[in-house]
């Protein structure tokens, strides 16, 4: 996973060709989406309410994409 920007609150960055994009809104829920390099929607949705950090956002972004098994 390439990061182009991380803060507490937001994540940017790319995975096997897919642009990843997450935000920590103020309930504390982290709304994801993962857009495909033809600008398709892999996941575009909040993660389930279990994902407290954003690490375990950005898992759940590749394995909601589908990216974890990609080439």
């Amino acid at each position: 996973m390439r990061i182009l920007s991380q803060s507490r609150g937001h994540f940017s960055g790319t995975h096997k060709g897919a642009w990843i994009e997450i935000d920590r809104e103020a309930n504390g829920r982290f709304y994801i989406v993962v857009t495909w390099k033809d600008g398709g929607r892999l996941y575009d949705g909040w993660a389930p309410q279990s994902v407290r950090t954003i690490r375990e956002a950005k898992a759940e972004a590749i394995r909601g994409a589908c990216l974890d098994n990609a080439t």
